[in-house]
């Protein structure tokens, strides 16, 4: 099988300039993540995503964080828009069988909709149960702080994402939802106790495990290692993720650029592939922090696959029409509306 370096990058702009040609020839990420900065119009995107699969030869896993909400990628002129977590939540509890379909054709569309423009992996469901005194980066993005409910919504979504040729992320792997700190801008503590978080943030993950993709939390849980976030902990990691959780998939960092990582990046990404996680991820497409990573993680550390169970997903065709998905989800909302 074909290998790669255990990095997934962003790209700087709505085109791959010459510089991130050579660098995705020379180092082959395992993967490439689009934000808003890389999406202007489907045809765009279709055009980028092609170009990034014609230096490779290949389809490779390119990413996207359309949770619908507040985290929306795709928001130019005529894209469609997606309710949040939340407000999907409210609508199967208000409408009953209308509110379950809703929620059915929504996953679908976002599914049909990113593979049309080439996109094969949504950083999606957030299996996070934000409590009170939480943060507000998870709030709407989890559909609730019922761990059933977020356990059991989020393996619909791993389905319905399966099953149209998109592949899932579980996140923010164990927990994100007790931190009072946001860890794109700060480091995070929790002090509960282990036993209380295995009872209830845990448990949406161990009921997920199967997924093919799960990503870490820059969160320090004291209870269970004081001095390392989860991506460098080898005790969170070996212990909790992958035998408590039971996840046996691809392990990613969150970007390895937030603020709750206070290390210089090639010494954070090498830590966290020493720790136990699969691949780094750098999203901001600075073509410089990129080349410093690549060149520590091949010279330190073995390349990777891209996994069978996860190609057989991103391989697999979408036939269906993203124009009469979209008819009747509207008339469903609608209907609700009056």
């Amino acid at each position: 099988m074909e290998e790669f370096i255990p990095l997934i990058c962003g790209l700087k702009g709505t085109n791959i300039t010459k510089e991130e040609e050579i660098f995705l020839r020379a180092y082959r990420p395992w993967g490439i993540i689009l934000f808003e900065r890389n999406c202007s119009s489907e045809d765009q995107i279709k055009i980028l995503t092609d170009s990034i699969k014609k230096i490779y030869g290949t389809e490779i896993p390119i990413l996207i964080d359309q949770e619908g909400g507040r985290v929306s990628r795709l928001n130019f002129k005529g894209a469609f828009k997606f309710p949040s977590a939340k407000k999907l939540f409210n609508l199967r509890k208000n409408f009953a069988e209308i509110g379950d379909r809703i929620f059915q054709l929504n996953y679908k569309l976002i599914s049909t909709y990113i593979k049309k423009l080439g996109i094969n992996v949504n950083s999606i469901p957030v299996l996070d149960i934000p409590d009170e005194n939480e943060s507000g980066i998870i709030g709407d993005r989890s559909f609730s702080n019922d761990k059933d409910i977020v356990a059991s919504y989020g393996s619909e979504v791993i389905d319905i994402l399966n099953s149209n040729g998109v592949a899932p992320i579980i996140k923010h792997m164990p927990g994100h939802g007790r931190a009072n700190v946001d860890s794109h801008l700060g480091l995070p503590y929790v002090h509960s106790k282990r036993s209380d978080m295995s009872a209830s943030d845990f448990y949406p993950f161990k009921f997920n495990s199967r997924c093919v993709l799960g990503m870490t939390a820059h969160i320090i849980y004291s209870d269970i290692d004081e001095q390392n976030v989860c991506t460098f902990s080898k005790k969170i990691i070996n212990q909790v993720l992958r035998d408590e959780i039971g996840f046996k998939g691809t392990l990613i960092t969150d970007d390895i650029s937030m603020k709750a990582i206070n290390l210089p990046l090639q010494e954070a990404s090498s830590k966290a592939l020493e720790a136990g996680c699969d691949i780094v991820l750098h999203c901001n497409g600075n073509i410089n922090e990129m080349n410093e990573i690549a060149n520590c993680i091949e010279k330190k550390h073995y390349p990777i696959t891209h996994q069978e169970n996860l190609t057989s997903i991103i391989f697999k065709e979408n036939k269906c029409d993203t124009k009469l998905i979209d008819e009747e989800l509207n008339e469903l909302l609608i209907k609700v509306q009056e």
